[in-house]
């Protein structure tokens, strides 16, 4: 392996703490990592799409729908059994290899691998990634009229570390690949791409790296000093240096990262409205009219600063503008000099004032989406309670919005976003393991208003967070197998009653501070006490017959478990 990519292997290892795995795991996992970041927009599990021994020549796949991880097929059927009819869905496929050549004979295995998954049937592999991606996969294809475009689309990366120099070889079989999966009817795009250690370090820096850019202004105007803002202005810009500076990567692709925090995904070219903006923007007698005619956008980044006629913005946000921007997007081929977008730019580090800009902006919202949730009050005041452990070990950080930690030299291990934490907390303390493993829209559905209440304590949250944090630490250490990781859901409920008791208080009561310091006390020492209370617990999970992925999604499965203490 080359050793620029063996230090940038070496440091997520450490940062994701999985020093226990075998490099070619690490590998495996540092790809899949590397390669769907710029994706998926919802926190994401590597446990969730990558592969085990089993696999059959695939490393990792992922099934995505409106950039979100899907992880079960019932969450699939969940989310087309909305009225929505342009939902976006891809397939991504990824094979990775540590050596630095291209081999011909891995691609072809991983070719006829994602051939068995698409068409096979039955389908015959044994790996449960492998497996829960395909009925998944099954649930897409019969709802294929509520899909854009009516197919899915399709990507295929296959990884090594050398450079990629085009042989002919490799070239004919990517394009007979290519030619393979079209034939087969299922997707509306394919692309079959190799991967070298190039592209595969810049992907991966980017997924750490703080997003810059530059935008020059037609005209702007300052707006006068706001509390709590350190910067603003109104500004009209031409919507091709938009699209060109802000919403594109240096690859082409849409950044669909600038949109985490505006709480409505795109609802596509044939919604009416997005539609109409469609029609103006190609319409070259109505096209200068545009700035009247939209609303604008609104951009907020942490670091505004204008210099002569040029903006120059970091680690920023479309809070409001998510349809205008990706129309623009879409017609980005019609988009002359003359048609020009108007912009708010708000600069705040202020992290209340960022909350309450992304509500205001999307206030007309009739459904409150995964991501408001990470505005609620009680939010605010878990941060706050992680921070007072500042100094000690057990020094978590909630991260309230996307990236908010980047660049900060913070173990990634030690970060939980909002959706991370509510299903530490659901699996922990409503002893609903099985919505955190495979259901986590249905978990939102019956929990969210009990998790995110304004009566429960922040002690859950943190010391929810901070069990799954000792367990990533143990499995890292290889003081408890690595691969009970699948399990660790319902594992966090057995070690929470081991310590602390099979009752649990209600979640704002008093009783509920002395149960979550019972766990705390224990998951704060590194040492033998809590190596034997995790082993047991382990030990437990294991003893359950017929331990299958299917029997892992129900409920009953963990009065068994809890049974047995």
């Amino acid at each position: 392996m080359h050793r620029i990519v063996k230090a940038h292997l070496d440091s997520f290892v450490k940062s994701y703490g999985l020093e226990s795995n075998n490099e070619d795991v690490q590998f495996e996992l540092f790809c899949n990592k590397a390669m769907l970041s710029s994706r998926i927009n919802v926190d994401f599990e590597l446990d969730d799409v990558t592969t085990g021994t089993g696999d059959d020549g695939t490393d990792g796949v992922a099934i995505i729908i409106d950039e979100e991880l899907c992880i079960s097929p019932e969450d699939a059927a969940s989310v087309f059994s909305s009225q929505r009819k342009n939902h976006d869905v891809d397939l991504v496929f990824i094979q990775s290899k540590r050596s630095e050549g291209f081999d011909l004979g891995d691609f072809l295995k991983f070719k006829e691998s994602i051939l068995r998954f698409v068409d096979e049937e039955p389908y015959s592999a044994v790996d449960d990634v492998q497996k829960n991606a395909r009925s998944i996969f099954d649930v897409v294809i019969k709802n294929v009229p509520k899909i854009r475009g009516g197919k899915p689309t399709f990507t295929a990366k296959y990884i090594a570390t050398g450079i990629y120099k085009e042989p002919k070889e490799l070239e004919s079989a990517k394009e007979s690949f290519v030619r393979e999966v079209e034939e087969l009817g299922y997707f509306c795009n394919v692309s079959v791409e190799f991967v070298d250690r190039d592209e595969l370090t810049k992907t991966w820096i980017d997924t750490y790296s703080v997003v810059s850019a530059e935008l020059p202004l037609f005209s702007n105007a300052a707006l006068p000093k706001i509390n709590g803002i350190d910067e603003a202005y109104l500004a009209v810009v031409k919507a091709k240096d938009f699209v060109d500076n802000l919403l594109i990567t240096d690859e082409g692709a849409l950044r669909n990262h600038v949109f985490v925090e505006n709480v409505r995904a795109f609802l596509g070219i044939e919604n009416p409205v997005n539609a109409s903006i469609a029609e103006t923007i190609k319409d070259k007698n109505a096209a200068s009219r545009f700035p009247v005619l939209n609303n604008g956008i609104t951009i907020v980044s942490p670091d505004v600063r204008l210099q002569g006629s040029i903006l120059h913005l970091d680690n920023f946000q479309i809070v409001n503008g998510c349809q205008t921007s990706n129309v623009l997007y879409e017609c980005k081929d019609d988009l002359d000099d003359d048609l020009m977008v108007n912009l708010k730019v708000v600069e705040t580090s202020n992290e209340d004032v960022f909350s309450e800009l992304v509500r205001a902006t999307n206030s007309q919202t009739k459904v409150e989406e995964t991501q408001f949730y990470s505005l609620r009050p009680i939010i605010k005041k878990v941060e706050a309670y992680f921070d007072t452990f500042e100094g000690h070990d057990g020094r978590l950080y909630l991260e309230r919005r996307e990236r908010q930690y980047i660049g900060r030299d913070i173990a990634a291990v030690r970060v939980f976003s909002v959706h991370m934490a509510a299903k530490c907390v659901s699996a922990m303390f409503f002893r609903r393991p099985d919505l955190s493993y495979r259901y986590p829209k249905r978990m939102y559905e019956l929990l969210a208003e009990k998790i995110f209440s304004d009566e429960t304590k922040e002690i859950v949250f943190y010391s929810a967070c901070l069990t799954l944090y000792r367990l990533h630490l143990l499995t890292s250490n290889a003081d408890i197998p690595q691969n009970i990781r699948k399990y660790k859901w319902h594992i966090m409920a057995v070690v929470g009653a081991l310590i602390a008791g099979k009752d649990i208080p209600k979640p704002g009561s008093k009783k509920m501070d002395v149960y979550c310091t019972k766990i705390i006390t224990e998951m704060t020492k590194h040492g033998d006490k809590i190596k034997a209370t995790f082993q047991k617990a382990v030990d437990i999970v294991l003893s359950v017959e017929d331990i299958t992925d299917d029997r892992m999604k129900r409920q009953a499965i963990l009065d068994e478990m809890l049974d047995k203490i």
